[in-house]
């Protein structure tokens, strides 16, 4: 079985990013996320389709699963691509409580989680946006040696389908053309 890799358009992005299968995810977690400001050639996550385990207040985000991250159309996007699939890149999202405003985040790779002092990833709500909108994601290196890679991530496409006015914004800042893994073949 082999996924199957696809160009696909920013521009309608809530007709293909979308729920296939209906799970528990809270509705702050629903919609299409731009990861503005982030250095690596990849620009849109959701977390559709993924279940939420409410007792723990996880999630595991699979880089590699069928329509879940976009990657740009270019030289360093396919390598990334490939790379998380290789590695089987997943993201444990690990909230601090119920409100849901905080949460660590833990790299998987090969499905072995990546230690704390290798890299500290979190994720913190913006206490001015509506709705889980804004969500800034934090990195610390090494004990804090640097804090490459940090960004915000934006909600364009709310949990009804309907853009947000950070879409147009997205727009402007690359391409439309992206990558994503659609689906499986045999």
């Amino acid at each position: 079985m082999a996924e199957l890799i696809e160009k696909k358009q920013l521009n309608n992005i809530a007709t293909w990013m979308i729920p296939i299968k209906e799970t528990n995810l809270p509705s702050i977690l629903k919609g299409v996320f731009f990861m503005d400001g982030n250095p690596l050639p990849d620009t849109c996550i959701t977390m559709y389709n993924l279940e939420w385990d409410m007792e723990n207040i996880t999630l595991v985000l699979p880089v590699f699963a069928p329509l879940q991250w976009t990657f740009h159309n270019s030289v360093a996007g396919w390598i990334l691509l490939r790379l998380v699939q290789w590695f089987k890149v997943s993201y444990k999202i690990q909230f601090e409580d119920e409100t849901l405003q905080q949460a660590q985040i833990i790299p998987i790779l090969l499905g072995i989680p990546i230690s704390k002092s290798i890299v500290n990833l979190t994720m913190c709500q913006d206490k001015n946006s509506l709705n889980g909108d804004i969500w800034h994601r934090k990195n610390l290196w090494f004990g804090g040696l640097s804090r490459a890679g940090e960004y915000t991530l934006r909600k364009v496409v709310d949990q009804d389908g309907r853009y947000t006015p950070a879409f147009n914004d997205m727009l402007t800042r690359g391409k439309n053309e992206c990558l994503a893994i659609a689906s499986y073949s045999n």
